[in-house]
């Protein structure tokens, strides 16, 4: 992945905002800007340096995560073992500079002890929505390479324990045996918490595989709703499917969903609202009754 060409497009974005630096909080952002995947850590860019601050948990973990993105020579690491510690290494660069937060991730409690405690030196505190996930929204091969290796993973885990439904498993015993093959496989850890609904179960649309007890038996339709994590990328899964013989009326619904996908799937194309994707499908639905 291209992670060392990343803050230079960070910079040009944030040269059309109101703001001087630019305080990223919100952590996959952080991530995808230098490579560190702490659960802890602020990264502060400006012009032209950027220091990532975090605890001394990451000293090593950080330096060594930052190399590997190729951007060890971008990145400053500084270590405050705690909170004041952290931002006071923050308010020399920012003093007296208009310091952009990320408006989604930053709290009212946080922003309020930054402007009374925390950075009171700045000149002002601007929010700035989507500045990194604008840049996020077009991904690199390498990204496009690691969402498809965590597609391929979960395609490859499902049809590893579909023969176990004709034992009658549990939905929790299945979902069980889904995550291990996710994790056989090479995925880091789930996306979300798979969902497995089998019979009506199949009707609710995040029902959860865990602790369920209900077995799942033949002429059941069995929803499957799971993915991988792969590197720090996800794939989101759907599938039915039917154990046993599916009936006339199985057989219907199966082809009328077909049809609603392919006829979503025609509609989309760069600068299309969402709305219409749905539209197209629900008419599909609806002529079919």
């Amino acid at each position: 992945m291209d992670v060392a060409g990343r803050l230079p497009k960070l910079r040009v974005a944030l040269a059309g905002t109101d703001a001087e630096f630019v305080l990223v909080t919100k952590l996959v952002n952080i991530r995808y800007l230098c490579g560190f995947t702490g659960s802890a850590g602020m990264l502060l860019v400006g012009p032209h340096d950027a220091v990532l601050v975090t605890d001394g948990r990451y000293r090593e973990q950080a330096a060594s995560e930052l190399a590997a993105a190729g951007v060890a020579d971008q990145v400053e690491v500084a270590i405050g073992l705690t909170a004041p510690e952290q931002y006071a290494i923050l308010a020399g660069p920012t003093r007296g500079r208009r310091l952009g937060l990320e408006s989604a991730t930053v709290t009212w409690a946080q922003l309020r002890a930054m402007e009374r405690t925390h950075l009171p030196e700045v000149a002002s505190l601007v929010p700035l929505d989507g500045l990194v996930e604008g840049l996020r929204l077009v991904k690199d091969t390498g990204e496009v390479d690691r969402i498809e290796a965590a597609a391929g993973i979960a395609t490859a885990s499902l049809e590893a324990v579909l023969p176990l439904l004709d034992g009658q498993p549990t939905e929790g015993e299945i979902g069980l045996a889904l995550d291990f093959e996710l994790r056989r496989r090479g995925a880091a850890g789930n996306s979300f918490e798979t969902i497995v609904g089998s019979g009506p179960n199949g009707a609710k649309p995040h029902h959860r595989a865990s602790g369920s007890t209900r077995r799942i038996v033949e002429g059941d339709l069995v929803v499957f709703d799971f993915g991988a994590l792969v590197d720090g990328y996800c794939s989101d899964m759907t599938r039915t499917v039917c154990v046993g013989t599916p009936t006339g009326v199985q057989r219907r619904m199966l082809d009328v969903v077909t049809e609603a996908q392919a006829a979503g799937v025609a509609v989309v194309r760069p600068g299309v609202d969402g709305r219409a994707v749905d539209e197209a499908c629900r008419a599909v639905i609806r002529a079919a009754g």
